[in-house]
């Protein structure tokens, strides 16, 4: 909700895979569906890993457009994950599944969403 400077635990170096409910769900239904699915396992994620310190960005530049980000650096968790890294070929393989939707395009989903759910007093 507008925190300036925004506080990131650790230097925000931390690698995720953020990857949209929409391509999730049809990886699942593919995966309960599709023939060679049976008794198989899958990481279903997009490949491409993005920063903390990138999100934050680009959430920022969404909303603050040419406004400068300013950060604090918190102490990070103890035990926190630095990399996941999944490994999705079985799932392109198998499946012929790969999940596309960039970060991009679900922030231009998710941020007008949030700022509904606020105006509404839901979150």
């Amino acid at each position: 909700k507008g925190q300036d400077p925004l506080h990131l635990l650790g230097d925000g170096s931390q690698r995720r895979h953020y990857t949209y409910g929409g391509d999730l769900a049809r990886a699942i239904v593919l995966s309960l569906e599709h023939p060679k699915a049976l008794n198989q396992d899958f990481n279903l994620s997009i490949a491409r890993s993005t920063t903390v310190a990138e999100l934050a960005s680009l959430i920022w530049r969404k909303i603050h457009g040419d406004r400068p980000l300013r950060t604090v650096s918190d102490p990070p968790y103890a035990y926190d994950v630095q990399r996941r890294e999944p490994d999705v070929t079985k799932t392109r393989t198998l499946l012929g599944f790969e999940a596309t939707t960039s970060l991009e395009s679900v922030l231009d989903e998710v941020i007008p969403w949030i700022r509904e759910q606020v105006a509404a007093g839901r979150i």
